[in-house]
């Protein structure tokens, strides 16, 4: 376990950039399983994400459909809004990260 930490810190001393990336993509990823799961679990629509293909055309729509329905339950804003900055932030991150290795 000590070596596995050793590794870590050796890369998040010498390449940050990639571990903010992979953070961020991570964060985006847990805020837009949050979503989904409060849309499933009212009956909106069940969503089925992890069918192949891995991009489908209706989760692209699930943030939208998650802000029409929001006030009806009280429910904030900020992960959808947290959404998409999260990932491009996450995205460019890591393309700069892997580039400078």
């Amino acid at each position: 376990m000590n070596d596995d930490l050793k590794m870590f810190l050796y890369m998040v001393r010498h390449d940050p950039a990639v571990v903010v990336g992979l953070a961020l993509i991570g964060a985006a990823s847990t805020l837009f399983f949050h979503v989904t799961l409060k849309l499933s679990r009212v009956g909106f629509r069940s969503y089925i994400v992890f069918k192949p293909p891995l991009v489908l055309a209706s989760n692209w729509a699930i943030p939208g459909e998650y802000l029409k329905v929001r006030r009806k339950y009280g429910w904030s804003p900020w992960p959808v809004y947290c959404l998409w900055p999260c990932l491009v932030a996450g995205i460019v991150c890591l393309v700069f990260g892997l580039f400078r290795l």
